[in-house]
């Protein structure tokens, strides 16, 4: 067995080379891989550069079968989850469809593991599950971007915010992505310090790890690749007033500029009008819950800014060219 890897593939381990944290990776079909690998290369590093065995890995699956990822590729699971050893943290690795998975099973898995003593957290999507098991609740969290509205939606009593990674107490949430380098390098640093989670990122050619309040979504400037400060505020106002929708006058006011000025900004640098482009936010918005979460439709028009279910199925046909309702088959 690699000393580097740590990587536990049998059930026999000599109790005198244990390493201090012994971390197990749940994977749920669709998880992404990207981040699921940027973990385990911070702790394989982090075992290479300090020339120790600090940390030790394994993956769970519900029935030990192989997972299949995103992409399509398959990971082999070493254990299934009630034979599983026992964990110091446990990070459970989600992808696209997580918010409609049920999994009494798992969810009671996980409450059992936190209940033992281990540190439990998720990747991406995986906050899904967490808040399901009840281990987020009184817990600042995070989530990919894609899917915070619409958890924010279910869970409205729940802290979750848009930065990249949370922790709080035994309990964290990583939105996925890059972001699962960020929140390893912190684990490895709270453990065995600064210097050494450093010389990890150094290993990866990269910089420092990205502070928990880091926001994941790019500048609506970069995002956009546009430069108007006005109409950055614009959008900005759009993405913020999607249930109660603003009149574009006020838009315009609140900006600072004409109503003229605000069609020309629009149509120069986003090719449509500002009502069309607010429709558009409110329309993937109302995606998003329909996907996500278990919203009617009419409780999903009123969610995004429409005033009836009729005219949002009218508009949605015309935008995404199939009706809301038929949103369950991308779940």
């Amino acid at each position: 067995m690699s000393e580097v890897a740590g990587r536990m593939n049998t059930p026999a381990t000599d109790e005198r080379t244990l390493p201090t944290e012994n971390f197990g990776f749940l994977l749920v079909s669709g998880f992404p891989l990207a981040a699921f690998a940027s973990a385990i290369d911070v702790l394989a590093l982090a075992n290479y550069v300090s020339g120790k065995t600090l940390y030790r890995w394994s993956t769970v699956s519900v029935d030990g079968d192989s997972v299949e990822a995103m992409n399509g590729l398959n990971s082999v699971a070493d254990w299934k989850i009630e034979n599983a050893p026992r964990y110091d943290v446990i990070t459970v690795c989600c992808g696209i469809g997580a918010a409609r998975r049920r999994d009494d099973g798992l969810e009671e898995w996980l409450r059992c593991r936190h209940k033992m003593g281990a540190r439990v957290g998720s990747m991406s999507t995986g906050s899904w599950l967490l808040a399901r098991a009840g281990l987020l609740d009184g817990k600042r969290c995070t989530i990919h971007w894609e899917d915070l509205e619409s958890f924010r939606e279910s869970y409205p009593n729940l802290p979750a915010t848009s930065e990249i990674f949370e922790i709080d107490g035994r309990i964290f949430t990583c939105s996925g992505g890059s972001a699962a380098t960020d929140l390893y390098l912190s684990l490895v640093a709270e453990d065995h310090g600064l210097e050494l989670a450093s010389r990890v990122a150094e290993q990866l050619v990269r910089g420092p790890a990205r502070a928990d309040t880091t926001n994941q979504r790019l500048k609506l400037q970069d995002r956009l690749g546009i430069r108007s400060p006005h109409l950055a505020s614009a959008v900005a106002l759009m993405e913020q007033h999607i249930e109660e929708p603003l009149a574009q006058s006020d838009i315009a006011r609140l900006v600072g500029i004409s109503g003229r000025q605000l069609e020309r900004l629009f149509h120069n640098h986003l090719g449509r009008t500002p009502q069309l482009y607010y429709r558009e936010v409110r329309l993937r918005h109302a995606q998003s819950l329909l996907r996500k979460t278990g919203l009617t439709v009419m409780q999903v028009a009123s969610a995004s800014g429409f005033c009836t279910a009729s005219y949002l199925a009218k508009c949605y046909l015309a935008h995404f060219g199939h009706p809301p309702n038929s949103e369950m088959k991308f779940s």
